[in-house]
C-alpha cells in the first residue's frame, strides 16, 4: 500500500537531511573515538613515565630496596599506574607482572593469554636492572565502548526524530497542497472566486499561492472584461449592422436607378468601414495587452514628449475653440515605447477636445508625487464625468449616453488603460471641482 507521507517532497528532504546528519555524526564519532583513544593512551604513558621518574630517584638515593618501597606505595595510589615490574637479570624482584624480555621506551605487552594487553614504559635503572610501569588497556576499551554506545543511541534517536519530523512536515505539506488542489478543482468547476489558501508564513508555498491568486484575479478581470466586451459588441454593432442592411436593401430596391443605387452602396461601404475600424481597434488593444512591445522599451524624457504633444495638438485645439497649456517642472525619464506613449496621451487629449464645449481649457501637467515616481495629468475645465460613471469609462466599448452622438467606438480610453498597464503605470481619475482630471503615474527609469 502506498503511504502518501513517504512520497512527498517534504519527506524526501527530511530523508536527505537525515542521511547528511548520519554521515556527519559517523565522521564526528570516528574523530571523537580516535581523539579519545590517543588521549587515554597518552594519559597512561604520562603516568607511567612519572612513576619511573620516582623509581629512578629512589634507586639513585637508596638503591633497590627503596625502589621496592616506591612500587609498594604506588600500587593503588590515585593517578598512578596499575601494573609494575622490577626485575634483575631476568628475575622478578617486585611488582605484579611476571618477568618479561626487557623493552625500553613505550611498550605494549601481553603478559599472558589470560590478561589483557598492557601499555606502559620500560627503563633500565642500572645495567641488568629493568623496571616497567603501565596499565591494562581494558579501561581504554571500556571507555571507547561507552562512547560508541552513546553515539549509537544518539544516532538512532536522531534518525527517529528525523523520521517523525519528515512525517510531520509531509503531513503539513500534504494538507496545504490538498487545500490548493481543492481550490483548483473548485475553479475548474466554475467557481472563479475561489482562491488558493495563504497562511501568512511567507514561505515558498505562500509565495506560490499568492502568485497564482494574482494570476486568477487577472484572469477573473479578463473574463469579466470579455463578458462586458461581448455584451457591448452585441449592443454597439446592432445599429451599424442594421444600417448596413438597410443600405443594402435600398441598393437592391433602387437598382433601376443608378444614382440612388450607388449612393446606397456607398453608405453600405461606409458602415462596413466603421465596423472594420471597430474590430481593428479591438485587435490593437489585444496586441498591446500581449506585451510584445515591451522588448522595444527605451529611456524617454517625459518633458520632451509632452512638448511634442502640445505642439501637435495646439492647432487641433484652436480649431475647436479650445486652449492647451503645458506645466512642467523637473524632467523625468521612464522606460517605454515612444509611439505607444504618444498614442496614450493623444487619446486623452483628443477625448478632452471632442467631449467638452467650446472655450474649454486643457492642461498637461508633469508632477513628482513620490521618490521614484512621475505622473502626467491631463485635465480640463469642461463638464466632467459623473462620479458613478468614472469607474466605467476605461471599459472597452463603453460610451456615455451624452457621447453617443459623437464619432467613436468607446475604445480610446481602453487603449489608454492597455498601454498604461503595459508600461506598469497606474491610470486613475483625480477628484476635481470642475472638469475631468486623469492622472497616469509611472516608475522612473533607473539612472
Amino acid at each position: 500500500m502506498r503511504i502518501r507521507y513517504f512520497h512527498t517532497e517534504g519527506f524526501r528532504l527530511s530523508a536527505i537531511y537525515a542521511l547528511v546528519f548520519a554521515l556527519s555524526a559517523f565522521s564526528i564519532g570516528a574523530v571523537v573515538l580516535l581523539i579519545n583513544r590517543h588521549a587515554l593512551r597518552d594519559q597512561i604513558i604520562q603516568s607511567s613515565s612519572t612513576d619511573l621518574e620516582a623509581m629512578q630517584r629512589a634507586y639513585d638515593q637508596e638503591g633497590i630496596r627503596e625502589v621496592r618501597e616506591v612500587i609498594g606505595q604506588l600500587k593503588g595510589a590515585p593517578g598512578a599506574s596499575e601494573l609494575f615490574l622490577l626485575q634483575k637479570d631476568g628475575q622478578r624482584i617486585a611488582g605484579n607482572l611476571p618477568a618479561v624480555s626487557p623493552q625500553l621506551g613505550v611498550v605494549e605487552l601481553r603478559p599472558s593469554a589470560q590478561r589483557a594487553r598492557v601499555l606502559g614504559v620500560g627503563r633500565n635503572l642500572a645495567p641488568g636492572l629493568y623496571v616497567f610501569s603501565g596499565s591494562e588497556l581494558t579501561h581504554v576499551r571500556r571507555v571507547q565502548e561507552q562512547i560508541q554506545q552513546t553515539l549509537l543511541w544518539a544516532f538512532l534517536a536522531a534518525l527517529l526524530l528525523s523520521a517523525v519530523g519528515g512525517v510531520l512536515v509531509s503531513r503539513s505539506f500534504l494538507s496545504r497542497t490538498d487545500a490548493m488542489a481543492r481550490a483548483c478543482r473548485a475553479i475548474m468547476d466554475g467557481n472563479l472566486k475561489a482562491r488558493l489558501p495563504v497562511r501568512g508564513t511567507r514561505d515558498e508555498l505562500d509565495r506560490l499561492a499568492a502568485t497564482v491568486n494574482e494570476m486568477l484575479d487577472r484572469i477573473a478581470v479578463l473574463m469579466e472584461n470579455l463578458g462586458q466586451v461581448t455584451n457591448d459588441i452585441a449592443h454597439d454593432l446592432r445599429t451599424p449592422v442594421t444600417h448596413l442592411r438597410q443600405r443594402l436593401e435600398y441598393g437592391r430596391r433602387d437598382s433601376a436607378d443608378p444614382i440612388k443605387s450607388e449612393a446606397a452602396f456607398d453608405a453600405a461601404i461606409e458602415k462596413t468601414d466603421e465596423i472594420l475600424a471597430m474590430f481593428a481597434a479591438l485587435l490593437r488593444i489585444v496586441q498591446i495587452e500581449g506585451g510584445g512591445r515591451r522588448a522595444a522599451f527605451t529611456p524617454l524624457g517625459i518633458t520632451a514628449l509632452l512638448e511634442q504633444l502640445r505642439d501637435m495638438f495646439v492647432p487641433v485645439a484652436e480649431a475647436a475653440n479650445h486652449s492647451i497649456f503645458l506645466e512642467t517642472g523637473e524632467d523625468a525619464t521612464v522606460n517605454g515605447d515612444r509611439a505607444l506613449l504618444v498614442q496614450l496621451f493623444s487619446n486623452l487629449i483628443e477625448n478632452a477636445i471632442l467631449h467638452t464645449p467650446d472655450g474649454t481649457a486643457i492642461w498637461l501637467r508633469l508632477v513628482h508625487p513620490a521618490p521614484g515616481k512621475v505622473a502626467v495629468i491631463v485635465a480640463d475645465d469642461g463638464p466632467g464625468v459623473p462620479r458613478e460613471e468614472q469607474s466605467k469609462i476605461f471599459r472597452r466599448l463603453y460610451r456615455r449616453e451624452a457621447s453617443r452622438t459623437t464619432p467613436g467606438y468607446g475604445l480610446g480610453l481602453s487603449v489608454v488603460a492597455a498601454i498604461a498597464d503595459l508600461h506598469g503605470a497606474k491610470v486613475e481619475i483625480e477628484p476635481a471641482s470642475r472638469g475631468l482630471s486623469v492622472r497616469v503615474t509611472f516608475e522612473t527609469a533607473a539612472s
